[in-house]
């Protein structure tokens, strides 16, 4: 090879694997987020500038209907994080390790925290047809997706504790926004709802709280922050700095709205949820029931096992999923190891 082209050729060299890294720090993050208080660790840490403190320039993709659609564009790597809720979906798309990673907490039904509740249509309570759990046979129960989700394993395992089985009821799609919706318009029946829209139904009178998601399942693992693997497995950097920022929200949400909290950070706090979430009015977060985000991100892994055990049992998957495929604590313990643990 002429000396030229051999200089050339090691300049390139040279010169590429910077230019590369400098694209993929500026690299826009497209997060897909659902107008939830369980994604309030996001916008927490998007409203208080944590991802730009960590040099991230990331964009809220908002999902108002339902988080169904994200999974489909974080296979393909088009959106690289998003959360919702644990679906049996989740472990079919993310089975050959090329899909989509479960990565973080993004809510679970904790004793202080409990803010999954069940919720019966007022009319079918005040008029006797719902009394007790055995009353939900031939009812109509709202889910945010057919197929299995969590919702729909927590509302199994308190069917099967009261001698029912799911095809007891009528299982039928709703997001939580439309849920209420449903409520209103006597269309839905029963409905595993999360705050603020639990707060928001009280408040309407068009459905009441039966009994929290902790007395059923407790510690269960509703919900859960999403990686495209593509995102995960190029720019793992930039995956982890993300995690450490969302940590750092998921702190700024606790302290704002768990007991002992300051009136500044609540009143802080419900100007962010106020602008994010569904639910405008701010009165109603005074009633409002914390989301039960980790403080540190951690998963209950123990409780995935367990819903899927259940949509095996269902059907909703043919093939046993590999955790090792598909859950990825490594993320957040690389963030922890920079962030720091929260004192326990």
């Amino acid at each position: 090879m002429h000396k030229l082209s051999v200089l050339f050729f090691s300049i390139s060299l040279v010169l590429a694997s910077p230019l590369k890294a400098e694209e993929a720090r500026n690299e826009v993050i497209k997060v897909g987020v659902s107008p939830t208080a369980s994604t309030a660790g996001v916008f927490f840490a998007y409203e208080k500038g944590y991802f730009k403190d960590e040099g991230l320039n990331v964009e809220l993709q908002v999902f108002s209907a339902s988080t169904a659609p994200m999974i489909p564009l974080l296979a393909k790597g088009e959106l690289h994080v998003g959360g919702g809720v644990i679906a049996a979906g989740l472990f079919s798309a993310g089975r050959d390790g090329d899909g989509i990673l479960i990565v973080a907490d993004k809510g679970s039904a904790r004793k202080d925290a409990d803010y999954l509740k069940v919720m019966v249509r007022s009319d079918l309570i005040s008029s006797g047809r719902y009394k007790t759990p055995k009353d939900f046979k031939g009812l109509t129960v709202g889910v945010t997706a057919l197929g299995g989700t969590s919702q729909e394993a927590t509302f199994a395992s308190l069917l099967k504790k009261n001698g029912l089985k799911p095809s007891d009821v009528n299982f039928v799609k709703a997001g939580y926004a439309d849920a209420n919706k449903a409520f209103a318009a006597k269309t839905l029946d029963v409905y595993v709802q999360l705050e603020p829209y639990v707060s928001e139904a009280e408040k309407q009178g068009s459905a009441k709280t039966v009994m929290g998601v902790y007395d059923i399942h407790p510690n269960q693992q509703s919900a859960a922050i999403f990686l495209s693997a593509k995102f995960g497995r190029e720019n793992r950097a930039n995956a982890i700095k993300f995690l450490k920022a969302y940590i750092r929200g998921c702190r700024a949400y606790n302290k704002a709205m768990l007991p002992g909290r300051a009136d500044k950070d609540f009143n802080d706090g419900v100007e962010i949820l106020t602008k994010w979430t569904s639910v405008k009015d701010a009165s109603t977060f005074k009633t409002v029931i914390p989301a039960g985000l980790n403080s540190d991100g951690k998963l209950n892994t123990e409780s995935l096992k367990e819903d899927v055990a259940y949509y095996r049992e269902r059907k909703y998957l043919e093939v046993e999923p590999d955790f090792t495929k598909i859950v990825d604590t490594s993320f957040v313990s690389e963030a922890l190891a920079e962030l720091g643990k929260t004192k326990k």
